[in-house]
């Protein structure tokens, strides 16, 4: 209710009334803080209201409750761990199929060591291997013992796993002339001399009887120094392994004439394959040497028409090689 209602008397309502004053003061208060002192019309009056705001102490603003702080998020329990879920036991691994094995090459044959300064390029290194190093033991051999030694450890071919000895040389050679046989047979395994069963004392008889010669004047020997068992014939791998002692032998002999005896001998020699026939009776040359061929003693002994053709070839060879030969009396045959 305002002032105009109060005049004419109305009974006034302390509520209002305690309402209406709240109000003014508020608005006083509101005023007097946008105004920043006394209101007009206050200033030196007597009145019986509140003393100035100016003359109080200006009450500070209240701070801001400050609002409680905002609690943290509850930190989150770390979650209570399952129960360990008890491990099979490891698996074993699957087995791996076995591939099918490829089919595996034969290891290649190691390089043949280079033989220059080997320790079997020498005769006192030990014993001949195979056909290189015979090669090079008899090469290196420095005379007519150490290609005798050389001979007698070789082991370049299977003939020494079966040989009693080996059969090297015999006699001394001082007429120039060698007799080469192909190879030792049962008789001369067991002395280690060539030519000493019945075909070798058919060819002393041709040598003491036939040229008047002692049989240590003429060299005897084989194209290899070992027998093939039962007498066989040498194989062409046993003749090439074995012939570099028998070529050191004539290097170091140094004969006039070689008379190989029989074909297989006289073909080696000669290096040609040809029947005895067209071989025997004349002379060939081998590396400068002259060559006369004629039948072996064995032969001889199983074909005794052929003596006189086998004297035939004798005679060639000493006249060759410059050796008299012997006067005959008349009807004398050739050697028996």
């Amino acid at each position: 209710m305002d002032r105009d209602e109060r005049a004419e008397g109305a009974e006034p309502d302390p509520h209002e009334e305690l309402l209406r004053l709240a109000r003014g003061v508020r608005g006083h208060v509101k005023r007097r803080q946008r105004l920043g002192g006394a209101l007009p019309g206050e200033v030196g009056t007597n009145a019986a209201s509140p003393p100035p705001a100016a003359a109080r102490p200006a009450k500070s603003p209240a701070p801001p409750t400050p609002a409680p702080p905002t609690p943290a998020p509850p930190i989150p329990a770390p979650p209570t761990p399952a129960p360990p879920t008890p491990m099979a036991p490891a698996a074993s691994p699957a087995p791996v199929p076995a591939r099918a094995a490829s089919p595996r090459k034969a290891p290649e044959p190691a390089p043949e060591p280079a033989r220059s300064g080997s320790p079997r390029d020498t005769v006192a290194a030990g014993p001949a291997r195979d056909a290189a190093d015979v090669r090079a033991q008899a090469a290196g051999a420095r005379d007519l013992d150490e290609v005798r030694r050389g001979v007698a450890q070789c082991t370049a071919c299977t003939l020494c796993q079966t040989r009693t000895n080996t059969v090297f040389l015999d006699g001394k050679g001082s007429s120039g002339l060698m007799f080469i046989g192909e190879a030792p047979g049962a008789e001369e395994d067991k002395t280690g001399v060539p030519f000493v069963g019945r075909a070798g004392q058919l060819l002393t008889d041709i040598v003491t009887k036939g040229m008047g010669l002692d049989r240590q004047d003429v060299w005897i020997a084989n194209v290899l120094k070992c027998r093939p068992p039962d007498n066989r014939e040498p194989t062409p791998a046993e003749k090439a392994t074995c012939t570099p002692w028998l070529d050191r032998q004539v290097a170091l002999l140094g004969p006039r004439i070689l008379v190989p005896l029989g074909r297989h001998a006289s073909m080696h020699v000669l290096g040609i394959t040809a029947a005895m026939n067209a071989m025997r009776g004349r002379v060939h040359t081998v590396a400068g040497r002259p060559v006369v061929p004629t039948f072996h003693p064995a032969y001889l002994l199983r074909n005794a028409s052929e003596k006189k053709e086998c004297w035939k070839d004798i005679q060639l060879a000493m006249q060759t090689a410059g050796i008299p030969i012997p006067k005959r009396e008349p009807g004398a045959g050739s050697a028996s």
